[in-house]
């Protein structure tokens, strides 16, 4: 498609099912989610001459410690910096609480009371976090009692939400149970919308979301004889924007060789569209500085506007604003697409995949074939497209599978080879898993569908039955087997072929595991004869 999509991590709003009522432009402090001390018998970790306080989880099988800083608060002066080393103080640190979200916008606390309300269950209920722009926190997870020796797999998660919302602890995001399986498991934040991503005449650096991210691994790195971290076992994981993040670093000089292994949910078009250009994101953020009548839009003014704000300006001014990687020289010398095409991205071990009805529920009432078909800007292209759906599929299943492959499921296929060809590894799953009943048949396989399944932290509002638990054991199996030897076979698993050629046959996972061609595989060819693709 010509625009940027907003899913999830880059998604547009809803229109038949967002919540009635009034919703606030920025997301305010309603609720602290925090872990409170005490609840959990303590554990520690010696940092140098830091103590981190921990908390056993439930069941008393892994370790949390939580708001951990990796970096200074990117405030003040600060902001629009790269991240800043924050050395550990000495003494005795709380890691018992998570620590504020990173300042952004209500979008992804109205995705989920939107699915929570879908399933039927009180979108009240969904717990909304403090923000500020002091976030710059992560969270660890390991098995209970590491001996001071071992070395385990490191896997660090990193959160989607269009770049511009979301936290490194939302309900399914806790890694206590993939911990249990011999990993360390990280969360971490990075700075979100006009905070994370800025072009400006006075910097060099744009991508302040992916240098956050950089820190936090570096940090992590640096730590990790007294965290009992592996360094050369190194998996980041991540979910739509998130993953679009992480496939990024790989564009970016600096994270070379800071990890070995990738897991991609649920992203893709970063393959085939790339980053944002340097001189055009300068020209749209000039019309920020007109909502400040008075102010010169220079840097040192921008930077005393409060966040909350400055958000709420931007998103007035530039309520469309995508935020992604801009190819600024600096932090990026050429966008993802380029690399590839150069072989510029070094081998990695990687798992990727997608679900099945990634756009399914994101589809408007007025959204049609016809309007599709309008909006391609080769027609014969779109035709062969919609040649290449199978037959029997109702107009809204046709206009998700279109969208789910294009932005989705093709250029991440696309991803897979190239590492295929590089000399590393890919393994690539299709996720089909409907929850039962009527509600869990209207939604499909929807965006984000999967990661109850690799967190294993079902909520109370989905319908999970003994089928669910099965599935939600054999990916555990898979994700920690990748992260643990970057090959998700194991005993007692389905076997998983590698993938082995252009739109070759990838893992079902769904009631039956099984490998299979995917279904999206002749509309891929379709697209990938486009000349811009080529």
């Amino acid at each position: 498609m010509a625009t940027r999509l907003l899913i999830r991590g880059r998604r547009r709003a809803r229109q038949r099912r967002m919540p009635l009522g009034k919703a606030p432009v920025l997301l305010s402090a309603v609720m602290s989610f925090a872990v409170f001390a005490g609840q959990e018998e303590a554990v520690h970790i010696d940092v140098g001459a830091t103590r981190l306080v921990g908390e056993l989880t439930d069941g008393g099988r892994s370790e949390v410690y939580r708001g951990i800083p990796f970096a200074k608060p990117p405030v003040g002066d600060l902001r629009w910096l790269p991240p800043q080393p924050l050395p550990l103080p000495a003494g005795e640190l709380q890691a018992r609480n998570f620590r504020p979200a990173c300042a952004q916008e209500q979008h992804i606390i109205d995705w989920y009371r939107s699915l929570v309300a879908d399933f039927g269950g009180d979108s009240d209920s969904f717990p909304v976090p403090e923000i500020s722009e002091d976030c710059l926190y992560l969270n660890l997870w390991r098995p209970r009692s590491t001996a001071p020796e071992e070395r385990l797999p490191l896997l660090i998660y990193v959160h989607g939400g269009s770049n511009k919302a979301g936290w490194s602890y939302e309900p399914n995001y806790l890694g206590a149970r993939l911990a249990e399986k011999g990993l360390v498991v990280a969360s971490v934040a990075y700075r979100l919308g006009p905070l994370g991503f800025f072009s400006h005449p006075e910097l060099d650096e744009a991508n302040f979301a992916l240098l956050d991210l950089l820190a936090a691994v570096r940090w992590l790195r640096e730590q990790a004889p007294a965290l009992g971290i592996d360094t050369q076992r190194i998996t980041l994981m991540g979910e739509s924007a998130g993953a679009s993040n992480i496939s990024q670093l790989l564009a970016m000089p600096d994270a070379r060789g800071l990890f070995q292994r990738v897991i991609h949910q649920s992203a893709g078009w970063a393959v085939w569209q790339g980053g944002l250009d340097r001189e055009q994101e300068l020209s749209t953020y000039e019309r920020i500085g007109d909502a400040w009548p008075g102010r010169d839009g220079g840097l040192a003014e921008l930077r005393k506007v409060p966040a909350s704000q400055l958000l709420a300006a931007v998103s007035a001014v530039l309520p469309a604003k995508a935020y992604d990687a801009v190819v600024d020289g600096a932090s990026m010398p050429a966008d993802l697409p380029q690399q590839l095409r150069d072989g510029a991205v070094p081998a990695i071990d990687l798992l990727i995949g997608t679900n099945a009805d990634e756009w399914l529920i994101y589809l408007a009432e007025d959204d049609s074939l016809q309007s599709w078909r309008a909006e391609q800007a080769d027609k014969a292209i779109a035709d062969a497209m919609l040649k290449a759906l199978p037959e029997g599929l109702t107009e809204s299943v046709k206009l998700d599978r279109l969208t789910t492959a294009e932005t989705f499921v093709c250029p991440s296929l696309d991803f897979a080879e190239y590492v295929r060809r590089k000399g590393g590894r890919s393994w690539a799953y299709y996720f089909s898993r409907v929850r039962e009943g009527e509600r869990g048949a209207a939604m499909g396989a929807y965006h984000g569908a999967e990661l109850p399944y690799v967190f294993d932290t079902h909520d109370d509002w989905l319908p999970t039955h003994s089928v669910d638990r099965e599935l939600t054991d054999t990916l555990l199996g898979y994700w920690s087997n990748f992260a643990m030897h970057g090959d998700p076979n194991g005993d007692g698993l389905p076997p998983w072929p590698a993938y082995a050629a252009e739109y070759g046959s990838v893992q079902v996972l769904d009631e039956q595991v099984r490998t299979a061609p995917h279904p999206s595989a002749p509309l891929c060819n379709v697209m990938r004869s486009r000349p811009t693709q080529r």
